[in-house]
């Protein structure tokens, strides 16, 4: 009694159980999802399975609703979730032991298991915050959906009372409303930022039967570097190491975003079935293309049984991201044997360089900006010689930031602003010289570099991140896939320059003379006005927020406008509690609704 007096005050007074319902916070927040560890790689994901489980349910009760009658559970079969795709490996991973009838040669059929669909992340939820303090940009609120006040919806708080809003190449920018000034970009806290960071790679995750194969390492040394990597089990055990030489130049290990496809898939695994490639080894390398880091999000690659009867197991096209990402991060474990030379963290976005140098003697890093000589912020690190560190190197927002061992580097004032370095913010788009015999710079075909110059040193776990990119459309075009022209089309850019329709949706993405199409990128401004915010959600190719809520549609039971009332909001999402079991305690049985304690987490 007493347990059930306490729990009726804590949720009455103070915070309140939610379960999310839907996966447009992913990756911060989970819908309905498969919950897995890639059968190549080990690399655990989570893709959506909001076609199934409670998800399903509804979509029975609303269609009893509009119908009448009762339906039959296999009346939505082709509903099921078969498979996803690993974010590491790129692996189509299937989820179930009953399926059809003509898998392809690239799914792997060894060990498929049957795996379960997960409701939602269940929140708390802090319903009285909101009472004594306005809320801020950034925070992740709960509200009632203006469409209908018993259905609770969860996004992120990007716009703030008084203020038009602007979402342009991914990111958010506002000024006062009302006012004829610049937009300012919209600068994510150090702290969340660094949360809101999404995988790209890990070398941790590569792929031992894609290596075996003969498939290259993401990571490349230009020169200099002892790379030792040993296929082991799944993955491929990777280190590098560089010793001091006469050389004066930085010695670099570089990153290329080399992701294989269904095809690749197939030479590999029949490889490690026979040891012989159906095609030759040669031309099959030969074939292999850098491309441009994009939007991809392993929640939004699903495959439902209807597709695979319609496409034959092909993941729509927009699954595997529609969008550019410039906003990069990379992560590497450093262990440094003297105290003697440099180490450099590059990041690449438009074809600039964003570096961080830091003397192993001294511990002092300089920031570093290619076509801005006045940008030079330094500080002082917790390097100190020998040892081994954990470097995180962000170029996020227009803004560079350094953590060491989970520490954030102070420099003072690390923004800059675009105009600046080029132009004008527009051509920001993405370069390469690497087929310019006299400046041979892959540009954004290879965007983060590890080097090295008269240093002694061993890098371990190399990993590549990516910013949240915020896509630019509204109700009006809400149809759009992308926020620049259909790729079917041809485009005449504003210099008269004509750029032909393009096949594919990956030849954007590969071929840089389609790049140009990113200078006619759209952008959408919102008004914002006294008691309203603006709300999206991180994962912004799947979330219904305010950019798509119709305006002055209120009499059709839709909100009335792109704009979210003060009087709605629920409260703060405070923490995931109680999460699905993940393993167990070992020696013990799984217990029934044992959590998963290594994923309760505070909202961020």
């Amino acid at each position: 009694m007493i347990a059930f007096v306490l729990a009726f005050l804590f949720r009455t007074f103070e915070a309140e159980a939610f379960v999310i319902p839907t996966g447009s916070m992913s990756p911060s927040l989970m819908g309905q999802h498969k919950d897995v560890d890639c059968s190549e790689c080990g690399y655990r994901f989570r893709t959506s399975a909001s076609s199934e489980g409670d998800g399903r349910q509804r979509m029975i009760a609303r269609q009893r609703n509009h119908q009448g009658g009762n339906l039959r559970r296999g009346d939505f079969s082709g509903l099921d979730v078969l498979a996803g795709m690993c974010p590491m490996c790129r692996q189509t991973m299937v989820f179930r032991t009953d399926l059809p009838e003509g898998v392809p040669e690239y799914i792997r059929l060894e060990g498929v298991e049957q795996e379960t669909s997960y409701p939602g992340d269940r929140i708390l939820v802090n319903k009285y915050c909101y009472l004594y303090q306005d809320p801020e940009r950034w925070d992740v609120v709960v509200f009632k959906f203006p469409g209908n006040g018993e259905m609770n919806y969860i996004k992120r708080l990007v716009g703030l009372p008084g203020e038009e809003l602007q979402i342009y190449q991914g990111d958010i920018f506002a000024r006062p409303l009302g006012e004829n000034v610049e937009f300012e970009i919209q600068r994510k806290p150090p702290g969340k930022q660094r949360l809101m960071l999404q995988p790209v790679h890990d070398t941790d995750y590569e792929s031992a039967t894609l290596y075996n194969a003969g498939w290259p390492l993401r990571w490349a040394s230009t020169s200099g570097w002892q790379v030792d990597a040993t296929a082991v089990d799944q993955t491929v055990e990777q280190e590098y190491t560089i010793q001091p030489d006469d050389s004066e130049s930085i010695a670099w290990l570089r990153y290329r975003h080399t992701l294989p496809s269904n095809y690749d898939w197939a030479v590999a695994r029949k490889f490690s079935k026979t040891g012989e490639h159906g095609t030759t080894q040669e031309k099959w390398l030969r074939e292999i293309r850098p491309q441009l880091i994009r939007d991809f999000n392993a929640y939004n690659a699903q495959l439902e049984r209807r597709q695979v009867w319609g496409d034959g197991w092909k993941l729509p096209e927009k699954s595997y991201g529609m969008h550019w990402v410039g906003d990069l991060a990379v992560q590497c474990e450093v262990e440094i044997e003297k105290p003697q030379g440099e180490l450099h963290l590059d990041l690449v976005e438009a074809g600039r360089h964003f570096s961080c140098q830091i003397d192993l003697e001294s511990g002092q890093a300089t920031l570093a900006i290619e076509g801005l000589e006045s940008f030079a912020p330094t500080a002082k690190t917790s390097i100190r010689g020998p040892g081994e560190y954990d470097l995180l190197f962000a170029n996020v927002d227009d803004q560079l930031l350094l953590w060491i061992d989970d520490e954030l580097v102070d420099f003072g004032d690390t923004t800059y602003r675009p105009e600046q370095i080029f132009a004008d913010r527009a051509d920001m788009i993405p370069r390469t010289n690497e087929d310019d015999s006299e400046d041979d710079d892959p540009g954004d075909l290879a965007p983060a570099g590890v080097g090295a110059r008269d240093a002694s040193l061993t890098v371990h776990r190399l990993r590549i991140m990516r910013d949240i990119y915020y896509v630019a459309t509204s109700w009006r075009d809400a149809y759009n896939q992308a926020d620049y022209a259909p790729l079917g089309h041809a485009v005449e850019l504003a210099d008269g320059t004509r750029l032909p329709a393009l096949q594919s949706v990956k030849q954007l993405f590969v071929d840089s003379s389609a790049w140009p199409r990113l200078l006619e990128r759209q952008q959408r401004n919102f008004e914002v006005k006294e008691d309203q915010f603006f709300m999206m959600g991180d994962n912004s190719p799947a979330s219904l927020d305010c950019r798509l809520w119709l305006s002055n549609q209120s009499s059709s039971g839709v909100p009335g406008g792109p704009y979210l009332d003060r009087r709605l909001l629920t409260g703060k999402a405070v923490c995931v509690f109680w999460p699905h079991s993940w393993g167990g305690i070992p020696g013990l049985k799984p217990l029934p609704g044992f959590p998963g304690f290594g994923d309760m987490r505070i909202v961020r």
